[in-house]
């Protein structure tokens, strides 16, 4: 009855709260985040449904179908199509956020140091779905600065897969019990049957001339739920989701891929992914971020400093001090990648309560205020974007 009860009220405030945030540009999937983090305060009796079997299965499908869409949309031949300055600037900016960050982590969140890199990675990638609305209502999607501001945000794509694929190995490396063989060896199938749905999509094709949308998202879910079982024997369920994205995307045929992620992205996000956002608010310790919030505010403003520092160095010669500004802040809003990764690294025991609770509360505060402070300065400097120079 609890269980049935609660899920009848995470779509209720994903409905309506999730509304009102849109309004003020957050992102409509901190609703459920936010009920969660409400959940755990008045420590109300779902609290203990967080670790109830039935929604822990439910909630950790939904963080392996969102790991499965962060492969499904991620573009390869597009993000190669980049300027060579937004290369460079990403990386730049990407890596400096990272060292800073890390450092931050060690020495306050008193972590190791490789742990503190894969936080710090999973958290300097940027939420461009966050930005993508806000640059659509300012016209600013089509300029030179949306194409800089989007194009760095969609190459970071590949730093957050990396930091996925590494925080899976380190989990593994730390859980002891599964046979060496049989991990190197489901590991390497799951890449060589990527390889594979890559390479002979033509094949496919042949097959299915006139493609049946219905037919390919069972085929979809087929591949994705494969894809996990061979990744349960190496203790790497989330590189298997994000392999499987990367291969349904480059083997279902162009003609019926857009028809085919709009019913992937109703299932993930309509219906798993608020499960996963309850399921990460419900376990942060909001009691640790308050007694001791240094830990979280060090996280949030050591990325917007790095953010906009290393902006303003990338875009030294090539943009204004105002455009750099504008860069450096639009890109310190994060979303769901890092919010993955520290569930990741949460349930596998390789961090603790407080530096979870600290990441996901400095991403919250990322999401909240940077999309104002950035629509702010966007109404305030919009004669220096209409005139951006070239990269």
């Amino acid at each position: 009855m609890e269980l049935f009860f609660l899920l009848t009220l995470v779509y209720l405030v994903s409905i309506t709260l999730g509304n009102l945030l849109e309004k003020i540009r957050i992102p409509w999937l901190f609703a459920p985040l936010f009920l969660g983090l409400f959940l755990g305060v008045i420590n109300f009796s779902f609290q203990n449904l967080k670790n109830a079997e039935a929604f822990e299965f439910i909630a950790n499908l939904g963080m392996l179908f969102l790991l499965f869409m962060i492969g499904f949309e991620l573009e390869v031949k597009e993000i190669l199509k980049l300027g060579r300055f937004i290369f460079l600037a990403m990386f730049f900016i990407i890596l400096l956020d990272a060292a800073l960050g890390s450092v931050v982590i060690h020495f306050i969140g008193g972590v190791d140091w490789l742990i503190a890199i894969i936080c710090a990675l999973s958290f300097a990638t940027v939420g461009e779905a966050v930005l993508a609305p806000i640059l659509d209502e300012f016209k600013l999607l089509a300029t030179r600065f949306g194409a800089i501001i989007v194009g760095i945000g969609t190459l970071d794509d590949i730093f957050e897969v990396f930091t996925i694929l590494l925080a899976t190995s380190f989990i593994g490396i730390k859980k002891s019990g599964p046979d060496p063989f049989m991990v190197m060896l489901s590991l390497s199938f799951l890449f060589f049957m990527t390889f594979a749905m890559i390479k002979f999509k033509k094949v496919e094709r042949k097959l299915m001339k006139t493609p049946d949308i219905e037919h390919l998202f069972i085929v979809s879910l087929f591949i994705l739920f494969f894809f996990l079982l061979i990744g349960r024997y190496a203790e790497s369920e989330a590189i298997g989701a994000l392999l499987a994205g990367i291969g349904v995307r480059n083997f279902i045929p162009r003609e019926a891929l857009k028809g085919t992620e709009e019913g992937l992205r109703l299932v993930v996000y309509g219906l798993l992914a608020p499960l996963f956002f309850l399921w990460v608010g419900m376990s942060v310790r909001l009691d640790i971020v308050f007694n001791s919030p240094l830990l979280t505010l060090s996280i949030f403003l050591v990325s917007v400093i790095a953010k906009i520092s290393a902006s303003i160095l990338a875009g030294f010669g090539k943009l204004s001090l105002k455009e750099s500004l504008l860069l450096g802040t639009g890109l310190s809003v994060r979303f769901s990648t890092g919010l993955v990764v520290a569930q990741l690294l949460l349930k596998g025991g390789i961090i603790q309560d407080d530096l979870f609770s600290a990441l996901v509360a400095a991403s919250a505060l990322s999401t909240i205020f940077v999309p104002i402070i950035f629509g702010f300065l966007v109404k305030r400097w919009r004669d220096v974007i209409d005139h951006c120079c070239e990269f």
